[in-house]
């Protein structure tokens, strides 16, 4: 009876011991394919990882629970109204009003060409975190 109860105890052990490496091992390649995913992905994969579930929502859905309860098409509406409300004391442009005279050479300062633009935008990390000022760093 006694070596039932030791040949019990050797093989529990036994078990537990391949549990550990098995997890080890598991947790090892989760890390490691992290560390090849990139940065931006870590969060995603530390979620998975620990078994949370990840939210596909986009930020402007939680600006929205903050500040509309929710209603993303009244968030939309309430942002243009801020940013007409912004412009609203000038007066408005007509066709024929001349912003510049065209024979006029414009300074170098102000001229942005397509590639500069492109390149600007093509940097733009839409994963990056959001800065004191709490606008996304896709805007």
């Amino acid at each position: 009876m006694s070596g039932d109860l030791n040949q019990a105890k050797i093989l529990r052990n036994k078990v537990n011991r391949a549990a550990s490496k098995l997890k080890y091992n598991f947790y090892q390649t989760q890390i490691a394919a992290m560390h090849e995913s990139g940065s931006h992905d870590w969060w995603k994969h530390m979620k998975t990882i620990m078994g949370l579930k990840t939210n596909g929502k986009s930020c402007m859905q939680g600006l929205a629970n903050k500040t509309t309860d929710g209603d993303c098409g009244l968030l939309a509406n309430t942002m243009n109204d801020f940013f007409v409300s912004v412009s609203d004391h000038l007066p408005r442009l007509n066709k024929s009003h001349k912003v510049f005279d065209v024979n006029e050479e414009l300074p170098d300062q102000y001229v942005i060409s397509v590639c500069t633009t492109f390149k600007a935008l093509e940097s733009v990390k839409a994963n990056k975190a959001t800065g004191p000022d709490n606008i996304p760093a896709w805007c």
